[in-house]
């Protein structure tokens, strides 16, 4: 492995995605920071979940994050050079918002209905989901900056974040189903 430190940050600045170099400040590099704190926080939920030994909800989790990571790629990756990006990895297309929106129907359908606003704590593992919600949607604020700024190369990317919020709200509902939920008001 190579040094950690490389000391190019070291005035404030980094590169994104085939070595264009912009400062920390970049909304871009805002942006994949805050899906890199949801990943983060859903690698807290994965341990969890695979101490329950949860496979269902670890193999979600697993590829949430690696759906994640992609999108971190995307944003990294300068405008004039996302066609050398498609050309050789992955990125988000229509599918994938598809097989998210069938997970949120999914977990909605066997989850209790709920008619007021829940706090989150009702458990571990759905805590650092839904802290990784809230990282997910600082993201979506992150990536509408990104976009007004004309540097969004995917609009599914936005949609994603859009849906991924939902799907983790219901999950940490789904998770704490056989609990009473913790609710916002008295």
């Amino acid at each position: 492995m190579a040094k950690l430190y490389t000391k190019n940050g070291d005035n404030g600045e980094t590169f994104l995605l085939f070595g264009k170099k912009v400062s920390k400040l970049d909304a871009r590099v805002q942006c994949y920071g805050a899906i890199d704190e949801c990943i983060s926080n859903l690698g807290a939920a994965y341990s969890l979940s695979v101490e329950k030994d949860d496979k269902d909800i670890s193999d979600l989790i697993l590829k949430i994050q690696r759906t994640l990571f992609i999108i971190s790629s995307e944003i990294a990756c300068p405008t004039e050079k996302y066609n050398d990006l498609k050309e050789k990895y992955k990125y988000i297309n229509e599918e994938v918002i598809t097989d998210l929106e069938n997970k949120i129907d999914k977990y909605q359908s066997i989850t209790p209905k709920i008619n007021y606003f829940v706090l989150p704590g009702g458990s571990l593992i759905s805590s650092f989901i839904d802290i990784a919600r809230t990282s997910c949607r600082r993201s979506e604020r992150l990536c509408v900056e990104v976009r007004d700024l004309n540097q969004l190369n995917n609009k599914n990317i936005l949609i994603y974040l859009n849906r991924l919020s939902d799907l983790l709200f219901i999950l940490a509902r789904y998770i704490d189903r056989d609990k009473e939920y913790l609710r916002a008001t008295e």
